[in-house]
């Protein structure tokens, strides 16, 4: 059933932050320069710390704000609809970084790092991703010691940190080593960034969000004291899924905004627009794809409130809507703006006009946080190791008989045999795309009548719920395949078309003289 909004914000408080939002947009930024320059300007941290921005969520007993989760995602919205960039910065410290310390640190450390962070003096980030492996915590190499002193010595790498050679401290999540030698399971630490042993890497240069770096890290016998953990030991699985399963629905908050801002730039050039046909705007397939794209935007942002009113009223969410967010707000965000692009015809293309840096950032969340595919194959597998799970799950939701008919049909799907692994896994991303439809369907269905587009938004989810059933149904997904090798020999044969042109020239140079280093 559809939650009832819970906030224990007070109005004035968000109002007030958005309002600054808006006002500073208009006076004071300029995404072009920083996107050019891959910098903020020297007066945009404290700027937005002073607004309270590094502590939204943070107890006002630490100096935060204490926004209720519905608040805090109408601000991830609003970030989203201004710049990437901002929201990035944002989303990563007060979702990625603040919580795994919030509820996992030991109480002196909590007591006093908590208003640093809220007040924006220092900014904190989590490391988890590495040069083997990206949200498969599991995988982790990164090793902690722990020492006869009780304190925990480090040593590993991590790659793509954001804010990971900026931020002050850095939530570290490492395979812990026993007293024993023994493997004592994935732990979470705080660690100060100013430790001996933490080393910040170099900057990648991104295709998008050229503003928030993106690093690797290394830890050269890193010694951590015995309060730096977070949580207990062998725990850290859980600090990590915090932050992991906030920052998706986070993403889809800010896709939302994206979309919004595109959807209204499209509309400006449509209305003014006048082709062989007459009016853009007045195209019947014009219309069409702007009324879609709005039902995409309505349904995702149905599902953000949903998740946050939920949360508010002190409900469990199922780890599934939060992986439905992160593909469907991810997924339908970027196809959105990719619709502008094509809508506002040469402007699209034009980097100034704000929807092609649009393009440019927002193509990173269908990556963010495990790519699409990687995190649907998980989502399905999940499906079809407990078939009676998906259902209940549906069940929950006050949706018209006929999306509780298609979900059945997706259902049976589950049971399907499949003759090897790949096609399981073919099988499982099959059954995970269907249950992201199948809730949002659900969802949508539930609040039809809310205003005149519902309706609309509701049918179109439905619409696209049963054309993926029925492709699915009719065993497209489980053609034959060639094998591994087949597929690889047949890539590498394009070197006989194509040539050797892998670029050698040399770059410039950056570092210090030889003569010169220490």
């Amino acid at each position: 059933m559809e939650p009832t909004d819970h906030c224990a914000t007070t109005p004035n408080a968000v109002t007030h932050l958005l309002e600054f939002l808006r006002r500073y947009t208009r006076e004071r930024l300029d995404s072009r320069r920083m996107d050019e320059r891959r910098a903020y300007p020297t007066s945009f941290i404290p700027d937005l710390a002073a607004e309270g921005l590094f502590g939204l969520q943070i107890p006002k007993s630490h100096l935060g704000m204490g926004l209720s989760n519905t608040d805090a995602l109408r601000v991830m919205t609003q970030l989203g609809a201004i710049d990437a960039n901002l929201l990035i910065l944002t989303a990563v410290h007060n979702t990625l970084g603040v919580p795994p310390i919030q509820g996992f640190a030991q109480p002196a450390v909590r007591d006093a790092v908590l208003p640093e962070l809220a007040q924006g003096r220092r900014l904190v980030t989590s490391a988890i991703s590495e040069p083997g492996m990206g949200s498969h915590v599991r995988a982790i190499s990164t090793r902690a010691v722990k020492q006869p002193d009780g304190s925990y010595v480090i040593n590993g790498g991590k790659q793509w940190i954001s804010l990971g050679a900026d931020a002050a401290y850095v939530n570290v999540f490492a395979r812990l080593i026993d007293e024993r030698g023994q493997d004592a399971g994935i732990t979470g630490f705080v660690v100060d960034t100013s430790t001996p042993g933490y080393i910040g890497g170099p900057e990648v240069l991104t295709l998008g969000l050229k503003v928030v770096p993106q690093n690797s890290l290394t830890f050269d016998n890193l010694r951590v004291p015995a309060e730096s953990l977070l949580g207990a030991e062998g725990q850290g699985l859980l600090a990590a899924k915090t932050a992991f399963t906030k920052g998706r629905v986070n993403l889809a908050a800010g896709a939302q905004g994206a979309m919004m801002r595109s959807l209204e730039l499209a509309l400006r050039f449509t209305q003014r627009r006048e082709v062989a046909t007459g009016n853009l705007a007045e195209n019947g397939r014009i219309h069409q794809i702007l009324a879609d794209s709005v039902a995409a935007t309505q349904a995702v942002g149905a599902l953000v409130r949903h998740i946050g009113a939920r949360l508010d009223a002190g409900e469990k969410v199922a780890d599934p809507l939060y992986f439905v967010a992160k593909i469907l707000g991810c997924e339908l965000g970027f196809e959105v703006v990719d619709r502008c692009v094509q809508l506002l015809g040469a402007r699209g293309y034009v980097d100034t006009n704000v929807v092609a840096q649009h393009f440019r950032d927002y193509r990173l969340f269908r990556i963010f946080e495990g790519s699409t595919e990687a995190i649907t194959v998980y989502l399905g597998t999940t499906f079809l190791a407990a078939p009676g799970r998906f259902m209940e799950l549906v069940g929950q939701f006050d949706a018209a008989p006929q999306v509780h008919d298609l979900a059945e049909r997706v259902d049976k799907l589950t049971t399907l045999a499949t003759a090897g692994a790949q096609q399981r896994h073919v099988l499982a991303n099959v059954v995970g795309e269907l249950a992201c439809w199948s809730i949002l369907a659900a969802l949508t269905s539930e609040i039809a009548n809310r205003s005149e587009m519902h309706p609309h938004t509701a049918a179109w989810c439905e619409r696209q719920l049963r054309e993926r059933l029925r492709s699915a149904e009719s065993g497209m997904p489980f053609v034959d395949l060639p094998t591994v090798d087949e597929v690889a020999n047949h890539i590498t044969g394009y070197q006989s078309l194509i040539g050797d042109i892998d670029q050698r020239r040399p770059g410039e140079q950056n570092e210090l003289d030889p003569l010169l280093r220490r």
